[in-house]
C-alpha cells in the first residue's frame, strides 16, 4: 500500500478523515496544515513534510501507528504523535520523509 503525497492530502484538504485509534473509537477529523520540512533532504528526490490532524478533544491518544481512512484515498496507516490538545480539539501530526 502506498501512502498518498503531499499533493494529495492537499487536495483533499478540506474533506473528513477518520482514524481509527483502537477498533472502537473512531474520529472524524480534518488536516489542520500542511508544512513542508526545512530539514537538509537525505536523498535528492526526497521530499519531506508533515500533516496534522485535527480532532475534537478533549481525548488524546498515545502516539503510536492508527489507520486513516478517506472517502476517496482508502484506508492507510500512518504514525500519529499527538502535537496539541485542550478540552475543544487534539492536534496530531505525521511526518513524511
Amino acid at each position: 500500500m502506498s501512502l498518498p503525497d503531499k499533493e494529495l492530502f492537499e487536495a483533499h484538504i478540506d474533506d473528513v478523515f477518520e482514524i481509527d485509534f483502537d477498533g472502537q473509537n473512531k474520529s472524524q477529523c480534518h488536516i489542520k496544515e500542511i508544512n513542508t520540512s526545512t530539514a537538509p533532504m537525505v536523498k535528492q528526490n526526497s521530499k519531506q513534510f508533515s500533516v496534522v490532524f485535527l480532532t475534537a478533544g478533549p481525548q488524546v491518544y498515545e502516539q503510536g501507528v492508527y489507520a486513516v481512512s478517506h472517502a476517496k484515498l482508502g484506508v492507510f496507516e500512518l504514525f500519529l504523535v499527538p502535537v496539541f490538545g485542550d478540552e475543544k480539539e487534539v492536534h496530531y501530526e505525521a511526518v513524511f520523509t
